[in-house]
């Protein structure tokens, strides 16, 4: 049995309607699996004393036809000759057994008592004074004897729902023995839906098969878990026995989630449909004026699509893609759903309508389904155009090598030609595709990895010239070498991206385009981008076609960190590209480089103003949402404007939530969530954010999060285990000639002061800080100063930050600079002035340390209390940072106060007076107000103010 964990709030509740003298009990009511049992244990427990005795009863569906069969162990062999009264005789027996207290009937499952015990039980409740913990699951009749418990008011009725993702989070941390990531937890709560009993077995499955493991101890599900027996058991239960009709109805579902009702309807028998729902199989959700059906659990489309013979399969999806063709497909996302049904079905072999579909789901942030339609269009003989858009999708989604194998084809003239007939892209038994679409759940059938995506090396359309499938799944190199080239070698020779195809000018430049995408981004060569694009140019006449090339020259240089040259095209730009996509990409690189050059207002602003009409440019550049959002919350942390930065993670998850697939978008998000925690000072929050997108198996591009990674380890004092995580971080980047590197740089400067080496770790500071005057990159510069600062170079720092609030907006390098001040000046006043500032700004590490040392300060000026009052200032704030380890906080302590000291001093910060102290603890309230002053004096605080700050978010 797994350790009780998390519902805290529900076990309060329950154990209070418990011991409610007002009534006899609790009835515990909710749905199979949800954990009524689990909290009806732990209720019990409190009736562990010498006035109770607990009398445990089950009931079972077998025993529910026999009389008294819920309580036959209770009962004697035989009853006594001639009974007339068999419910008194049964209830004096049950009572027996508590032995002369009060019994406690402990009945699990009480919709399932037959209906002479619970006539006993509601004997013994209303008749004997017996109290009752029972547990009665919803959707089910129950004898008329149990619903009048809460009825007449004789016992409390409770429903309890499923499990939060905060109460997973608990539960699976206990069973664990350890710690799982965010996303872990995210990915079983969403398959579950918070069913305890389904996330018992999902995470017994999946430790079974190795997909859930520590990883640099965390607990990560690093692949899908699979269906084991037990739990395929479990879930076949709550679905039971099917007609032929209804379990159509399930595995049209499944199939095609979300289903019109429609749709449905004509494939159907109405009564199916009906029946399907009342079961709770199936669930109804309008969308505009259409209703649609959609799963009741996530779990059952897994058995029902494990369950489905290929054929049966292939006719549920052409029955699907010809009741949507009939309803004419009018919506956006119906030719993609039917494109993918087509596929399915194998009857869709036309390269147009799957360029459509792969478009739509990578619209839809459906990297999987997006980049096998991508894969399908290639090998169906959609030529350079499907080349493109493949490759760009698997860049995105962090496939650079198989994404280059794919552009050296199309360059040198091997890609399929376009509109060659071929079969269809489906194996003999292709994973089914949930939801496809941009109306699929976000967690239905959610891949990650290369692995989930097709199956074989031969389904997956790249032929033999992309490598093994071994070889792309493990994200080894494909396709390079001596038959592909190099993509600044490729095409030297042959004009515009031609390798001899022939390509108009447009088609020739956006393949270019593609390429140097990839090799910049991808293959960490920028030089030979930048190369390509040089050349391209000088072969080009179309105005529109070189302005899309400066337009890459602008996404480079802003990536680059090189605000002065990315402003200075983007300005120029923005006056000669219309309104439309192409503006859209010019104000991503702006803001960013806004951002870089320290005009960080602007920054927002602009990100803002392209996000604000996103319908109108997202189906044509879906990749520029994460990358606005990062500009936005990079341009929020350098400000200290954490309010802008939470808005900006709230306004990615949202346009990023059905996502299905590992991308570059995924990790941008966890890099801004992590950066958000790690600012507010919640360090071990910062390791369960980026913990999945620092470690996916996959993605080759990660160096950003793990080096985030790597600051919150060294702030937690993880010497070895930060400087470990940088190194891999570095070793797996594909682009280090990003900003990237200055984050790097910032990184190594707290692992030296992990090692408790300050003096190099100021002298990183500083030189990092130099590098970046040179570069013009003002906001690293004043962080990296402020690091100095932080870690007692504030002499080395001042004349410097005393001139970047002219180069800089925002309140945080303001904040830096008078923390410089009054560090130099020895002011302990300024510096806890300093940590009010930082703390407002939610920067509670930043507030902790200059509070910290403001101590000595204080106490050499001969002010002992306001020293002793700043290092207990020091020390609640510490409190609130996850176990921070900076220099600053290291010779910190608790104040020196007694338990009982500790219990009063937290009893007056939540408001009560001495006497309501007094009369809870049953003390004097002379004694209250003695141990009041002892706090006051060890504390250095002075009233009950100064002790609910010291209190805050920290009991």
């Amino acid at each position: 049995m797994w350790p009780f964990a998390g519902r805290r709030e529900d076990l309060a509740r329950l154990v209070r309607l418990a011991h409610d003298g007002a009534a006899h009990g609790v009835v515990i009511a909710g749905p199979a699996g949800v954990g009524k049992s689990r909290l009806a244990t732990e209720v019990l427990r409190t009736f562990a004393s010498p006035a109770h005795t607990v009398i445990p009863i089950r009931a079972t569906r077998a025993a529910g036809g026999i009389p008294y069969g819920a309580l036959a162990r209770l009962l004697p062999p035989e009853a006594p000759p001639g009974l007339v009264n068999p419910l008194r005789w049964a209830a004096d027996a049950v009572r027996a057994h508590a032995g002369g207290r009060r019994p406690v009937l402990a009945v699990d499952d009480a919709h399932l008592l037959d209906g002479p015990s619970a006539a006993a039980v509601h004997h013994l409740v209303t008749v004997e004074g017996a109290l009752i913990v029972a547990t009665l699951r919803t959707g089910e009749p129950a004898p008329d004897s149990v619903t009048a418990l809460w009825r007449d008011g004789l016992a409390a009725r409770a429903d309890v729902g499923p499990l939060t993702l905060a109460d997973s989070a608990a539960v699976l941390t206990a069973a664990l023995g350890g710690r799982p990531d965010d996303a872990t937890v995210r990915r079983l709560a969403v398959a579950t839906e918070g069913n305890a009993l389904l996330l018992h077995e999902l995470v017994g499955a999946a430790r079974d098969a190795g997909t859930l493991r520590q990883v640099r101890g965390m607990w990560q599900l690093t692949g899908e878990p699979p269906m084991a027996p037990r739990l395929t058991e479990l879930v076949g239960e709550r679905i039971g026995a099917l007609s032929p009709e209804t379990a159509a109805v399930l595995e049209l579902t499944a199939f095609g989630e979300p289903v019109g009702l429609a749709a449905l309807l004509e494939l159907t028998p109405p009564g199916a449909v009906e029946r399907a729902e009342e079961r709770g199989l199936v669930r109804m959700t309008r969308d505009g004026r259409r209703m649609l059906v959609r799963l009741g659990h996530p779990l059952y489309g897994e058995v029902a699509r494990a369950g489905c013979p290929p054929l049966r399969r292939r006719n549920r999806y052409a029955a699907l893609a010809g009741a949507l063709e009939r309803s004419g497909a009018r919506r956006r996302d119906d030719l993609l759903r039917l494109t993918v049904w087509q596929l399915e079905s194998g009857t869709q072999a036309a390269p147009g309508p799957l360029l459509s579909a792969c478009g739509l789901a990578w619209s839809a942030h459906d990297y999987t389904l997006a980049i096998r339609l991508g894969r399908a269009a290639l090998a169906a003989g959609g030529g350079v155009d499907a080349a493109i858009l493949l490759a760009t999708v698997l860049d995105y989604a962090q496939f650079p090598d198989e994404a280059h194998a794919v552009l050296a084809q199309a360059e040198s003239g091997t890609t399929p030609p376009a509109h060659r007939p071929t079969a269809p892209v489906t194996g003999p038994d292709p994973e089914p595709i949930a939801g496809a679409g941009a109306g699929s759940d976000p967690g239905a059938g959610t891949e990650t990895g290369p692995e989930a995506e097709t199956g074989t090396a031969a389904e997956t359309g790249t032929g033999a010239e992309a490598g093994t499938e071994a070889e792309t799944r493990t994200g080894a190199e494909v396709g390079t070498g001596a038959e592909a080239g190099t993509g600044a070698e490729a095409g030297a020779s042959a004009g515009v991206g031609g390798g001899g195809r022939g390509l108009d000018e447009a088609t020739g430049t956006r393949l270019v385009l593609a390429r140097a995408s990839n090799l910049a981004w991808g293959m960490n060569r920028l030089d030979e981008a930048l190369d390509l694009l040089d050349r391209t140019e000088a072969t080009l006449g179309d105005p529109g076609s070189r302005r899309q090339i400066a337009m890459r020259r602008l996404d480079l240089a802003s990536s680059a960190a090189k605000p002065r040259t990315a402003l200075d095209l983007g300005t120029a730009l923005l006056r000669a590209v219309p309104a439309g996509p192409q503006r859209i990409q010019t104000l991503k690189a702006q803001a960013l480089a806004l951002c870089y050059a320290g005009r960080t207002g602007e920054a927002v602003a602009v990100a803002r103003q392209a996000l604000t009409d996103a319908g109108s440019w997202q189906d044509a550049i879906p990749a520029m949402v994460s990358p606005l959002h990062s500009a936005w919350a990079m341009a929020g942390l350098f400000a200290g404007d954490l309010t802008a930065m939470e808005e900006a993670v709230a306004s990615m998850e949202a346009a990023v939530a059905a996502q299905r697939g590992w991308s570059l978008g995924e990790g941008s998000l966890a890099l801004a969530k992590g950066h958000l925690a790690t600012a507010r000072g919640r360090v071990e929050t910062a390791l369960g954010v980026l913990h999945d997108a620092a470690h996916h198996p996959t993605a080759l591009t990660v160096g950003g999060c793990m080096g985030a990674y790597a600051a919150a380890q060294a702030l937690l004092g993880d010497a070895e285990g930060a400087r470990s995580t940088l190194d891999e971080a570095l070793a797996r980047n594909r682009a280090t000639w990003t900003g990237f590197t200055r984050w790097v740089a910032l990184t190594r400067v707290w692992v030296a002061a992990a090692y408790g080496d300050t003096g190099a770790a100021v002298e990183l500071a500083l030189a990092f800080a130099e590098e970046c005057r040179d570069a013009e990159l003002p906001g690293f510069e004043f962080v990296a100063l402020h690091d100095a600062v932080r870690l007692g170079g504030a002499a080395y720092a001042l004349a410097r930050l005393e001139e970047l609030p002219a180069l800089h907006d925002g309140r945080r390098v303001l904040l830096a600079r008078d923390h410089a001040r009054a560090a130099v000046a020895g002011d302990g006043a300024a510096l806890l002035a300093v940590a009010d500032g930082f703390e407002g700004l939610g920067m509670i590490l930043h507030a902790a340390e200059a509070a910290a040392q403001a101590a000595p300060r204080l106490r050499k000026d001969g002010r002992h209390r306001a020293a002793l009052a700043a290092t207990t200032r020091a020390w609640t704030l510490t409190r609130r940072c996850e176990g921070a380890r900076t220099p600053a906080l290291r010779g910190l302590a608790a104040p020196g106060l007694t338990g009982r000291q500790l219990e009063i001093a937290q009893l007056a910060a939540q408001g009560l007076s001495n006497r309501e102290i007094a009369d809870r603890l049953v003390l004097s309230i002379r004694t209250v107000g003695n141990h009041l002053r002892a706090v006051y004096e060890r504390t250095g605080l002075r009233d009950r103010v100064d002790l609910r700050h010291l209190f805050d978010g920290t009991t």
